[in-house]
């Protein structure tokens, strides 16, 4: 079977884009304090208020990403991504609190974040098959 030009062009753009038909990962926008389900893997984004440190819910995910200022003080509103242990990247998200969480299979996994003022950061992190990892981004 022979391709047309203009299908051939379109294929080869949308692959050179990221947006290959198989494999693409959309950003999602998480709500603070609301658990979804994201790329198949349930996430949430919270830390605001006293009730993030006494939610039952939050210790119960494997991985805590959390977003801080120069002075410790907490971040939100950080665009982000996650790698598995081959550099694919399984999850984009838009996380408008200072915590992230994630419940990853155990393994090695890379986040980069980016704030709001264009700054990047990244980290490799382990989700643990028991208990919760927690992992601090500082932005300046």
């Amino acid at each position: 079977m022979r391709r047309s030009a203009t299908s051939t062009s379109l294929a080869t753009a949308c692959a050179l884009a990221g947006l290959g038909a198989f494999g693409v990962v959309q950003a999602q926008e998480l709500a603070v304090d609301a658990e979804m389900t994201v790329s198949g893997i349930d996430v949430a984004c919270t830390g605001v208020g006293d009730e993030a440190n006494s939610d039952a819910r939050w210790p119960t995910y494997a991985v805590r990403i959390e977003f801080a200022g120069p002075g410790g003080e907490y971040l939100s509103d950080v665009d982000l991504s996650v790698a598995d242990n081959r550099g694919q990247v399984i999850l984009q998200a838009h996380c408008n609190g200072p915590w992230f969480l994630a419940r990853l299979e155990p393994g090695r996994y890379e986040i980069e974040a980016t704030s709001t003022a264009g700054e990047m950061r990244s980290a490799r992190f382990s989700a643990p098959s028991h208990g919760q990892s927690r992992t601090i981004l500082r932005f300046r």
